[in-house]
């Protein structure tokens, strides 16, 4: 079965209808390439992480594996995307073959304007900006933009110009993501991975 239809079948069982009705608008405006959003992730971080622990030297990579494991054993627990409004410190852990790297808490925010919901992570070297919808019970969705502190923020390609108008340069800061909440006002924002290299954002207070 096709990622949308799996999805849109996700989401008319347990939301209300005007949650659903939002939710598959965006979702549909998503390529199909970044439809399965981070789908499989934790496979893939597990292995990526046991080549690190066989092969890396690199005493700040090696100090950060269990970081990541415990990305991966995070529970998603039930939670509404209300629960996710207001103000927060997100901190970005990045893995690929070149190591694992936790980084500083910044602030962020999420808000709502008009009928969005916009996640805006303004601060740090690297930010992003976009909205979000919820998926089902356990995970809401991301659909947004990377840039970084000297550039002005990017929207989602699909979402602000036709397929025909969009530049391979603007697909790759196209950024979509899955949020799980993992424990009292703590969440966790697995991005989609991009060629063995991965980015969280882990969220708290």
């Amino acid at each position: 079965m096709r990622p949308l239809v799996v999805a849109i079948a996700l989401l008319a069982l347990a939301l209300p209808a005007a949650a659903q009705n939002e939710a598959k608008a965006l979702f549909g405006k998503l390529y199909p390439e970044d439809q399965v959003l981070a789908s499989g992730w934790r496979e893939q971080l597990s292995a990526l992480l046991d080549q690190l622990e066989a092969t890396s030297d690199d005493p700040e990579t090696r100090a950060a594996l269990p970081q990541f494991r415990e990305l991966i054993a995070a529970r998603p627990l039930p939670y509404s995307i209300d629960e996710l409004l207001g103000d927060w410190q997100m901190r970005s852990l990045q893995a690929s073959d070149l190591g694992a790297f936790p980084y500083t808490y910044f602030p962020a925010r999420i808000y709502r304007d008009g009928e969005r919901i916009v996640f805006d992570k303004a601060s740090g070297s690297q930010r992003h900006l976009g909205v979000l919808a919820q998926r089902d019970d356990e995970m809401v969705f991301f659909v947004g933009a990377l840039y970084y502190g000297y550039e002005a923020p990017r929207a989602y390609s699909a979402l602000t110009a036709s397929d025909s108008e969009v530049t391979p340069e603007q697909r790759e800061f196209d950024a979509v993501a899955e949020i799980y909440k993992t424990g009292d006002q703590t969440f966790l924002m697995a991005f989609a991975p991009e060629g063995g290299r991965f980015r969280f954002y882990e969220i708290r207070k």
